[in-house]
């Protein structure tokens, strides 16, 4: 998932030679691929793939695949026109993953998409030139108008965000669709939460869980790389986030009571569907 982790126990200049050098070996060999017909999309760099979640080209592909099949399946099915010039918006795009795939696959939409991070977002400004792509903060709003989305999808966002923050970006998020709307998120549930053992190992961590609904936890190495100054923007995985960022597990109940306060219906929970990990929420804006 886009869970910008990578490695983070051994020193951050350290991550950073690395990262710099995977970059080196991948600019050699993706032109040869390209020759040989087996690379026919745009790639970024290692270190780029590597603050969303993917640490080769392979992966980079397949996940996309994994992840995005399963949202415009929804999105078929609840009706969204993804053969005719809607607007879609990928919020928290990184670099790309799913929108390779909708751009190929669905060419009549018109596509925007934000990220905290200037460096993923000039990718995209790069490779998908007929993308509206545009930085925004950490905090809302969006750079764009009121009702002008008639789809929204974002993956492995809400899997971040603390709790504190989460309901600022829903009601932004029901700001930005259009009535009659939807919105495609993932979210961590118990598919993923076994995934996460190392991070709640405790059975108090499972009855927090069923009890509370949600569980949170800051990554152990955000301090120590947003307090590090010797990373460049290219290179650290944390540009433009600005406030605490960890693991954030839900469970469908929990989704259900509260996340129609911003004015959502939600129209399906599938979990464990995306990428074999996480869970699908639809929601959609009443028109």
């Amino acid at each position: 998932m886009s869970s910008r982790d990578g490695i983070y126990d051994v020193n951050p200049v350290v991550k950073e030679m690395v990262r710099f050098v995977l970059n080196l070996r991948q600019r050699v060999y993706v032109p040869a691929g390209r020759l040989a017909g087996l690379i026919d999309f745009p790639v970024p760099p290692n270190s780029s793939m590597r603050k969303t979640g993917s640490k080769t080209l392979r992966h980079y592909y397949v996940s996309g695949v994994a992840c995005y099949m399963p949202i415009a399946t929804m999105a078929l099915q609840q009706g969204v026109r993804l053969r005719s010039k809607i607007n879609i918006l990928d919020f928290g795009c990184g670099v790309g993953r799913q929108l390779l795939h909708f751009t190929r696959n669905f060419p009549a939409p018109s596509y925007f998409a934000c990220d905290v991070d200037h460096t993923l977002v000039d990718f995209i400004a790069r490779s998908f030139p007929a993308v509206q792509s545009r930085v925004n903060k950490f905090d809302p709003p969006l750079p764009f108008d009121a009702e002008s989305m008639d789809m929204i999808y974002s993956v492995s966002t809400f899997s971040h965000i603390n709790p504190e923050h989460q309901g600022e970006w829903l009601r932004e998020l029901y700001r930005v669709t259009r009535p009659g709307g939807f919105c495609f998120l993932t979210t961590e549930g118990w598919t993923a939460f076994e995934v996460l053992r190392g991070m709640f190992p405790s059975e108090a961590a499972t009855a927090e869980l069923r009890s509370k609904g949600i569980l949170y936890k800051e990554y152990d190495f955000f301090q120590p790389v947003k307090n590090s100054k010797s990373l460049s923007p290219v290179l650290s995985t944390l540009v433009g986030i600005d406030k605490s960022y960890g693991a954030t597990v839900m469970t469908p109940e929990f989704i259900r009571e509260n996340w129609t306060r911003a004015g959502f219906e939600v129209a399906a929970i599938i979990e464990g569907i995306i990428d074999c990990r996480q869970d699908l929420i639809v929601l959609h804006k009443p028109a």
